[in-house]
């Protein structure tokens, strides 16, 4: 196998950024690239490159306050506390980085990370989410509406009544109401399509 041909099959399966795509000719050097490894540095700069579906990260930018409802009985009067939230885009653009903190139900601190993308493969908005009271690893993935305000998100998580056994489906519903403000909220959708309000996040950008 060819030098070209090793490294070009390294990037694909490792994921590495566009810098080293860019990079590989000289690091190739005087060995001659076949038509194949050709087409595959075109393909890796297609789907590694942020095309105009990246432009919604941007609207995540920046230190936020956050009003947020919880509801343990979807009857009752939801429980209100304050949060706050400091996002940054990373990797050239790639992601936003998300990072909370907060109180949930009442008095308990809350801390969470999140990073959000769009993959050019699935073509789906992709968030991976991790916080301090979970040892799991939450993966959404959904569309933007063609008014590119509401971006709507599903995915499943253990339930933990049957020890992780099953799987909980929730989705999450982000609307942007304005440059300074969004929306984020979380369903939980039970087996007969119904659903239930979890929580609620108004997010405003700090002046």
């Amino acid at each position: 196998m060819k030098l070209s041909r090793f490294l070009l099959l390294a990037v694909v399966i490792t994921g590495v950024n566009i810098l080293l795509i860019q990079a590989l000719p000289s690091v190739v050097g005087d060995q001659e690239m076949s038509a194949q490894d050709k087409k595959m540095m075109e393909q890796m700069m297609k789907y590694g490159t942020p095309d105009k579906n990246h432009e919604l990260l941007k609207k995540y930018v920046g230190d936020w306050d956050v009003d947020i409802s919880t509801w343990q009985d979807p009857m009752a009067k939801p429980q209100m506390s304050k949060g706050s939230m400091k996002n940054a885009l990373i990797l050239d653009g790639r992601y936003v980085k998300c990072s909370f903190d907060g109180m949930m139900m009442g008095d308990m601190k809350f801390q969470g990370l999140e990073v959000i993308g769009y993959d050019l493969f699935k073509k789906m908005y992709t968030t991976f989410w991790i916080d301090s009271m979970s040892t799991s690893f939450m993966v959404t993935t959904g569309t933007l509406n063609m008014a590119g305000t509401v971006l709507t998100e599903t995915g499943m998580s253990p339930d933990p009544m049957t020890d992780g056994k099953t799987m909980q489906k929730f989705k999450n519903v982000t609307t942007f109401i304005s440059d300074g403000k969004f929306k984020f909220e979380m369903f939980m959708v039970m087996p007969d399509g119904k659903e239930t309000k979890g929580m609620e996040l108004v997010c405003t950008r700090k002046m």
